[in-house]
């Protein structure tokens, strides 16, 4: 009968009041100091020391090796009180294992089923407990891009919803059925292991249901139970007695463990039999949609080259899914991105070997001009500009020529594993491309208009057909492809929701500006001690005011175009009405919300209705008595149908004003014959007493 082995998933949040830094330090025993909420960490040390290693991608940067920065970085990236700020894994390792396999099993699992997928795991071993040792693995939410930044929990689809916001994929790492593949995956590996080892132990981490198992799993302990147990254990010991669970979790387990030796007498064979089986389907699935799988089967896979066996098994590793020419090619994209990245370092290493080679000039020339020389006062501030000062040049030069070659050494070999590995993604695409279209002409059998299909179109409805089991007529396929490709719009904006969106990024921008003025005045503060800082926050806050300008400008421009659509729209539904001949675009909006809220075209002489009534109500106030019966009625009204009523009429009455004054300003800016005559005959009076003078 197989074993089993505790298997457990959970997530470190910041709403529960918790710290990553905090648990890194219980589970490595070390003193961490936690930068967000300022203090130190440091727990009892455990009665073993624990093994500890930090386990990270190639890509990502070095400081994750460090315990304390990696889970501060983690704390600040993510900012929100209810950020999930760490993903731990709690696995049980075979005890029978000595350390240095344990070591490796654990490794071998971290780095296979997360390491290699971008995020950074914390390692750490527990053997306080010879019967019971277990590894903590806390991981980073967020993977690292290739260029070394931190990537997205839920990646951008490149679309904006109906109100102009943008629209989330889900995050790959929250699905469900992660755990229990990380679970299966485990005891794969643990099984194999036991398996190269020579030894008969195996183990099943399904539950017993699961498992088809009839048996009772028990429950868990917890460490007051545990400790309430191993004490009681310790006195039977003493005392020559038969030992006696104490607690009522240990009696369970107790009545649980007899309940199941009892069962296990009458259904050995059978439950032997269930815990050996494993998920055939599930088996059957994966060899029927990996591509080498498919290849093997189909025997293409003998005529290929070992760099093109090399090639597929490189982008299925590293894309984590099945390979097919649409994964190779988002591969490719990944590349094409880490091809950009290295791109801007080499640009950056060479702007900082071009400043310490022209730093290495201006260090001369001070040192060679005279004394108080405009030379020498010139060479010192573009020295400053550039970062260094004139009394500790030599040691500031060594620090960053050194800086700058481990950069440059960190560089070269990021280049070379790039171009290497991006030959063998480009010669995977290669082969998938033609493994595409030999798929196709099966599926198709032979038919000529294959030839007209791009070969990505091909490999679409190849993965249709697995995905799904339909086989699109290639008659059809131009069109359902790009129905698939290009869905339905989202519904278009009315104008006033449009105006909205324009207002929000009004206020937006607005913020920008106040906040560039106080970055502007904390600049201001580093002007004469620190001139490189400074110069350069100029530069980028330049930038800033540029962008934000041209910002502006287009809000402007857009705003300007909305209100005259606004005002057109407006007068389209009151064609006839010399009311709204001078209508601007603030009435226009308030007017197209009151019709909306209707659910209707509100006559203009109903607005002007409320005008005249509030002209009464206001007269009628300064006679009426509270004790007056219409006013009691008033009163009486509901509460709710009251507040309703006056909110109408307040936007009504507000309406009728604004259209009241377009009427009543109609004729302002207009000048008379006899105004138009004062004028001229100003600036002639103007004209000539400058001429006299």
């Amino acid at each position: 009968m197989a074993d089993t082995l505790h298997f457990s998933v959970n997530i470190i949040s910041r709403k529960d009041g918790r710290s990553t830094v905090a648990a890194a330090a219980y589970r490595s025993d070390q003193k961490l100091y936690d930068e967000r909420n300022q203090r130190s960490f440091q727990f009892k040390k455990h009665e073993i020391q624990p093994e500890s290693f930090i386990l990270a991608p190639s890509h990502a940067p070095d400081w994750v090796t460090d315990r304390e920065s990696l889970w501060n970085e983690v704390e600040k990236v993510e900012k929100r009180w209810t950020s999930q700020l760490s993903r731990e894994v709690l696995i049980a390792i075979p005890n029978n294992l000595i350390q240095e396999q344990q070591t490796e099993l654990v490794k071998t699992f971290v780095q296979s089923q997360f390491v290699e997928k971008g995020m950074v795991a914390d390692v750490n071993i527990h053997r306080d407990k010879s019967h019971n040792p277990h590894a903590h693995i806390m991981l980073t939410m967020r993977p690292f891009n290739e260029d070394g930044t931190w990537g997205e929990k839920r990646p951008f689809t490149g679309r904006l919803d109906e109100k102009g916001k943008k629209i989330y994929q889900d995050n790959p790492w929250d699905h469900k059925e992660n755990v229990q593949n990380w679970r299966n995956n485990y005891q794969e590996l643990v099984n194999k292991t036991y398996e190269r080892l020579n030894l008969e132990r195996r183990f099943d981490l399904r539950s017993y249901e699961r498992q088809g198992r009839d048996e009772i799993g028990t429950v868990h302990l917890g460490h007051v139970a545990a400790g309430m147990e191993k004490r009681a254990q310790q006195n039977a010991l003493q005392q020559g007695v038969e030992y006696q669970p104490v607690s009522k979790e240990g009696q369970l387990n107790l009545d649980i463990q007899n309940a199941n030796r009892e069962l296990r007498k009458y259904q050995h064979d059978l439950a032997q039999i269930n815990s050996s089986i494993i998920d055939l389907e599930q088996k059957k699935h994966e060899l029927e949609m990996d591509i080498r799988r498919s290849l093997e089967k189909s025997g293409l896979w003998n005529y290929l080259s070992p760099q093109e066996k090399t090639a597929i098994t490189f982008v299925r590793n590293r894309i984590k899914e099945d390979v097919s020419l649409s994964s190779a090619l988002k591969c490719q994209a990944q590349f094409e991105n880490w091809e950009k990245a290295l791109e801007k370092k080499m640009n950056a290493i060479k702007a900082e070997a071009s400043i310490i080679d022209q730093s290495k000039e201006l260090y001369n020339q001070y040192k060679n001009s005279p004394d108080n020389t405009i030379a020498k006062d010139r060479a010192e501030i573009h020295l400053k500009r550039a970062g260094f000062s004139v009394e500790k040049y030599m040691e500031e030069l060594k620090e960053r020529t050194i800086v700058f070659r481990k950069n440059l050494e960190s560089f070269k070999l990021e280049k070379e594993k790039f171009t290497e590995n991006k030959t063998k993604v480009d010669e995977a695409v290669k082969v998938l491309e033609d493994v595409s279209l030999t798929q196709a002409k099966i599926l198709y059998k032979d038919d000529k208009k294959l030839k007209e299909l791009p070969i990505r179109e091909i490999d679409q409805l190849i993965q249709e057909y697995r995905k799904s089991g339909n086989l699109i007529p290639l008659d059809q396929a131009p069109e359902y492809l790009r129905n698939k490709e290009n869905p339905k719009p989202f519904q278009e904006m009315s104008l006033l929701d449009q105006y909205d969106k324009f207002r929000k990024d009004n206020q937006f921008v607005v913020n920008w500006i106040r906040s560039l003025d106080r970055k502007e005045k904390a600049t201001e503060e580093i002007r004469l001690t620190n001139p490189a800082e400074y110069a350069k926050r100029k530069e980028e806050m330049e930038k800033q005011r540029v962008a934000v300008a041209e910002r502006l400008k287009h809000l402007k421009t857009s705003l300007s175009i909305l209100e005259k659509a606004m005002i057109s729209h407006v007068k389209s539904q009151y064609p006839s009405d010399s009311r709204l001949d001078h209508l601007d675009g603030k009435t226009a909006v308030k007017i197209l919300r009151a019709n909306e809220k209707e659910k209707r075209v509100i006559p203009i002489d109903e607005f002007m209705k409320y005008l005249d009534k509030t002209r009464q109500d206001l007269s009628d106030s300064h006679g009426q008595n509270q004790d007056h019966p219409e006013s009691q009625g008033r009163n009486m009204e509901p509460r709710n149908q009251y507040d309703d009523n006056r909110v109408q009429a307040e936007m009504m009455s507000n309406i009728a004003y604004s259209i009241n004054n377009l009427m009543d300003d109609s004729e302002k800016g207009r000048k008379t014959n006899i105004e138009r005559s004062l004028e001229e005959n100003k600036y002639r009076r103007k004209n000539n007493d400058g001429r006299g003078r």
